[in-house]
């Protein structure tokens, strides 16, 4: 019992240290050195989705796969959108999400499926909504709002960008919240454990964002 203490005692520690120091010098090394910080961003994304998931209390199997099928429903999702335009909108994605497959770059389904966990997080430990349906609104709600912010800057940061158009059409926060609402059915029986490390994620992405918006816009 002491050594699987200690295990999560230190995955906690790297947890917090990782999530707090990889957006505190993100901020500064993108807005001063953006070719060498931005096509980091999958791994960061990678790792802060690890340290998240591993940081719930009480293991179980069925979180992580839950987890995988997210990663793969959210991915197959974007093919779609990308390659038909019937979903977000027409778009393609940039250089700086790294590796692509179908034009699709192959960390998008990590991103989703974190980003669904700290939504569900909120929804649970401090929006106070224990009912399936209800929960699985205000996931969309959280993952549309947030898509706002994101908007604003993923074509300055080369993450993704519409065509023929300087912002994302209604088409997009239409489908992002009909798209999160089906994740947040799905993840209700399983990301709902109290995980105060997905919470630090979310804010530390929204603080990220919100203060690049600011000083890049």
């Amino acid at each position: 019992m002491s050594t699987e203490l200690n295990k999560n005692k230190k995955i906690k520690a790297f947890a917090i240290l990782w999530i707090t120091l990889v957006h505190f010098f993100g901020i500064i090394g993108v807005y001063f050195l953006p070719d060498w910080f931005l096509p980091a961003t999958p791994l960061v994304i990678l790792v802060s989705a690890g340290v998240v998931i591993l940081r719930y209390e009480k293991y179980r199997q069925s979180r992580f796969v839950a987890f995988a099928v997210i990663v793969v429903m959210a991915y197959l999702v974007e093919v779609y959108g990308v390659k038909t335009g019937h979903l977000f909108g027409t778009y393609t994605y940039g250089n700086n999400l790294g590796w692509k497959l179908f034009d699709v770059p192959l960390i998008i389904g990590v991103n989703w499926a974190a980003l669904i966990m700290v939504a569900q997080q909120l929804t649970t430990h401090y929006i106070g909504i224990n009912n399936r349906f209800f929960s699985a609104v205000s996931v969309g709600i959280l993952m549309t709002i947030f898509d706002l912010l994101l908007e604003v800057l993923a074509p300055q940061f080369d993450f993704w960008s519409f065509t023929h158009m300087n912002y994302a059409p209604m088409q997009n926060f239409i489908a992002w919240f009909g798209v999160s609402f089906c994740f947040g059915l799905y993840s209700y029986s399983h990301f709902r454990n109290q995980n105060r490390t997905a919470v630090l994620y979310g804010i530390a992405q929204l603080v990220f964002f919100m203060i690049l918006g600011v000083l890049v816009i």
